[in-house]
């Protein structure tokens, strides 16, 4: 890794000794009164043909610079919102003259009359608009030649949790992540690793509503991010093709296993009638992590202490495949099908050892816990879609109908073998887990949209949904080589839900001020019926999720933004399951089904300067927090985990986020966030809980450009001593990313290098004292690993994207999957 480090510093270094010698155009951009005048966009055009050559923008002190130009004569075409274009005279450069310095550059205020000339203007890269932050992807400077990762990492608020493949928004878990209104269902990792492989140069805009209108789900606690992918003009096919490896390096792990390795082909056809789209692709995953935990338990005056340590390492083979088409009617009228398929099969193997000290009568014994799971999964869906655009000025209905089906069968196998302290085995515990789940989701929805006159839009629109699950797990024990039951742990679970929903919007805007509200009706119906407890816990509600947003510009450079939102999040089928996950007979994890949603109230102010700079304060209040906790069992001296509901959290947050241009090929995106997070109940293993913590985090990301279509990123991120629930962090956890890219083949292909956690910093410490729990942790997991990826784009690139839409059934297939970004 050293030889590796340095290899790509002297790469850095020789790279920026080659850009200082180069040609170069420089000038400095001012308005009306003189002043800098930032963001302005410079375009370097040919005068042959005035073909664009570069493109950049002004920075804070209005100055900007054209580096690496090639001998040819110029001339600059300057814009910005409000302004006057300005034009410049023609200039050349060449060996005689290999710089061009303009003078300054003032630029006139525009000034135009009503109904006479209509002025299209270039929007900013960060745009608040009332109920969302939007970023500007296409056609902006700053966001050309990234992937879709990277662009997120400049927004506002969001934080890019690589060591666990999660996405934050305002510092909570919980973001829905959509591609054009539609949501996806996929792992954490294999979202992020979509995310890395998706080129900024398709997306259009990114939408991050923190506060989603009534027209959404009531679901997801931090908000929504919707990539909006450009609609092309042309006609034809295209397609791109993807491959990576990698490998973990992690001391004491089996690295010979911990490799991994994927490809992806996705293939687009568009005439005039038809656009015929799909995608295939395999890959090979790989796991590890280890757990050392030491407790202690004092029970009727016996004190036992236990040092336990397990490790866990798996692998296994995915392939997935997407088809779709869409059959335009005609110009107002849209139909669309689509399928989807998946399929996972993985192993995972498990080993370590607990030492069991009994203090008290000063004897020791140890376990050797062995377990082996095998595991199948199917995914499949199917969607039907209609669009009839009433007129050109945005009235118009869609509908979907869609069906969404998950089966998976598992069987996981225990040896516990059991040593005194002279190393003599004196029992043993052999177990078997089955543990088959099937889920069947049906949906449909419609939505209406009605703009009126004075800027005045209503939209409105029903959804109705059914949910069923079935698990019926078994487990057995093995005695004298026969397997019996243990219906201690044995639990036959059918859960029903059927959510019914209707929403409204108004909205109106003003030359200055935004305002829109609506509410959300949600009918929820649902029925745990545990058949081997013959238990059935049945619940009916009615909810309402009012809506409220106000955007307010102050002047050119200064807007403020004021939002409140009612939410909702339902538990996920997989934290419903009564199953029990075994590390070893005394360490578990165990389902809650009958645990309740939890509701949230989030009120937001956010200030935002020149498009760039934003600042915003939250406050949020949960109550029925699902959280996950732990308990002590002093009878048979076991740990397990499991989710419940905390009475109360509450979460006061600020979040800076600011670029700083350091020199024209070294830009920074950083983010600061700072959060007051308290937990409160009145009864938890018999006592009040009422703690709070004061904690923080931050990003930042340095974005290296040199010549010959080389780039290098290294970021950073950091997250202090943090408490969640009566689990306290005792360290900080931090991370140093670095890699580098090539563009090849005159741009149709990128070759990229990346080593996530160089110094293997990624890890966690914690504690918990809290009633009868006495214990510490010390988690690690598969975070250093290097990655080689290869992306080649082909055919015309120009053709128009799939018709995306926002499906019925994903709201229930990020919660079957249990997908808890």
């Amino acid at each position: 890794m050293k030889k590796l480090l340095l290899l790509i510093i002297a790469l850095m270094a020789y790279s920026g000794t080659f850009a200082q010698n180069q040609r170069k155009i420089s000038g400095v951009v001012l308005d009306e009164k003189s002043t800098a005048l930032p963001f302005a966009n410079v375009l370097l055009l040919q005068v042959s043909d005035s073909t664009l050559s570069f493109a950049i923008t002004s920075d804070l002190d209005g100055k900007f610079q054209f580096e690496n130009v090639l001998n040819n004569s110029y001339f600059l075409r300057i814009s910005m919102v409000g302004f006057d274009d300005f034009y410049s005279p023609k200039f050349v450069i060449n060996e005689a003259n290999p710089t061009f310095e303009l003078q300054p550059i003032k630029l006139g205020l525009q000034t135009t009359k009503l109904n006479e000339v209509k002025v299209v203007a270039k929007k900013p890269f960060i745009e608040q608009q009332l109920d969302k932050t939007v970023l500007n992807v296409e056609n902006s400077i700053v966001g050309s030649g990234n992937t879709a990762l990277e662009i997120l990492e400049k927004a506002p608020g969001v934080v890019i949790d690589r060591q666990n493949d999660q996405l934050k928004l305002k510092n909570k878990n919980g973001v829905i992540v959509m591609i054009d209104g539609r949501k996806n269902y996929m792992s954490n990792e294999a979202l992020m690793q979509y995310l890395t492989n998706m080129s900024s140069d398709n997306i259009a805009t990114i939408e991050i509503i923190t506060n989603p209108s009534s027209k959404y789900d009531a679901s997801g606690n931090s908000g929504i991010i919707n990539i909006k992918l450009k609609k092309n003009t042309a006609y034809g096919t295209n397609g791109s093709l993807n491959l990576a490896g990698g490998k973990v390096y992690m001391p004491n792990a089996p690295v010979d296993r911990l490799w991994r390795a994927s490809s992806n082909l996705s293939l687009n056809h568009r005439n005039e009638k038809w656009n015929i789209y799909g995608n295939g692709g395999t890959s090979r995953y790989s796991f590890y992590s280890d757990n050392k935990i030491i407790r202690n338990s004092t029970y009727e005056g016996v004190e036992t202490n236990f040092n336990q340590y397990s490790q866990r390492a798996g692998n296994g083979i995915s392939i997935n495949g997407k088809i779709g088409a869409d059959y335009y009617v005609n110009k107002k009228t849209t139909l669309g099908l689509m399928a989807d398929f998946n399929r996972n099969a993985g192993k995972m193997n498990s080993d370590g050892e607990t030492i069991i000290n009994d203090l008290t009568k000063n004897v020791q014994t140890s376990l050797i816990p062995l377990a082996e799971r095998k595991d199948q999964n199917y995914n499949y869906s199917a969607n039907a879609n209609i669009k009839h655009n009433f007129n050109e000025k945005g009235k118009e209905v869609t509908f979907d109908i869609d069906y969404s089906g998950f089966s998976s069968t598992a069987t996981q196998n225990f040896n516990n073998q059991y040593y005194n302290n002279e190393n003599v085995n004196i029992s043993e515990l052999i177990q078997l887990q089955k543990t088959p789940t099937s889920i069947d989701i049906f949906a449909s929805k419609i939505d209406f949209t009605l703009p009126f006159e004075n800027k005045v839009k209503l939209e409105f629109g029903a959804k109705t949904s059914y949910v069923k699950t079935d698990n019926d797990f078994l487990f057995q024990v093995q005695n004298d080589g026969i397997w019996g039951t243990d219906y201690g742990k044995t639990n036959h679970f059918v859960y029903k839900e059927n959510v019914n929903a209707a929403y409204m919007n108004f909205g109106k805007s003003w030359e200055k001020i935004n305002f829109q509200t609506g509410f959300r009706l949600e009918q929820t119906n649902s029925e745990g019926n545990s058949i081997t407890l013959n238990k059935i816990v049945k619940r009916n509600y009615l909810s309402l999720f009012p809506t409220l947003f106000l955007n307010q510009e102050l002047n050119k450079n200064n807007s403020l933004r004021y939002s409140y939102s009612r939410r909702v999040d339902r538990p996920n089928y997989h934290q419903l399951n009564p199953f029990l996950f075994f590390i070893d007979p005394y360490t578990y994890e165990e389902g809650n089904a009958f645990l309740k949603p939890q509701f949230t109230d989030n009120l937001e102010l956010t200030y935002t300067y020149k498009g760039a700079y934003s600042l915003s304060i939250g406050h949020s209040v949960t109550h029925q927090n699902m959280f996950q906790v732990l308990f002590q069992n002093d009878t048979t001296k076991s740990t397990y985990q499991t989710t419940i509901n905390l009475d109360k959290t509450d979460n006061y947050s600020a979040n800076l986020s600011f670029p700083i241009t350091v020199a024209k090929f070294w830009s920074m995106q950083n983010n600061v966030s700072f959060y007051r997070q308290s937990y409160q109940d009145p009864n938890l293993s018999g006592a009040a809980l009422n703690v709070n913590v004061w904690a923080g985090n931050f990003y930042t990301a340095n974005n290296l450009t040199f010549n010959n279509n080389w780039s290098a990123e290294v970021s950073m991120w950091y997250n202090s001593k943090n408490l969640y629930g009566i689990i306290r962090s005792l360290k900080p956890q931090y991370a140093v990313n670095l890699g580098v890219q090539k563009s090849i083949f005159d741009k149709k292909a990128k070759l990229k290098f990346n080593v996530n956690d160089l110094f293997q910093t990624s890890y966690f410490n914690g504690a918990v004292k809290y009633q009868n729990i006495d214990l510490s942790i010390h988690n690690r997991w598969a975070s250093r690993r290097a990655t080689l990826s290869f992306t080649y784009n082909f055919g015309n690139q120009n053709v128009k994207s799939a018709r995306r839409r926002s499906t019925a059934t994903e709201e229930f297939k990020r919660r079957a999957g249990g997908n808890e970004n």
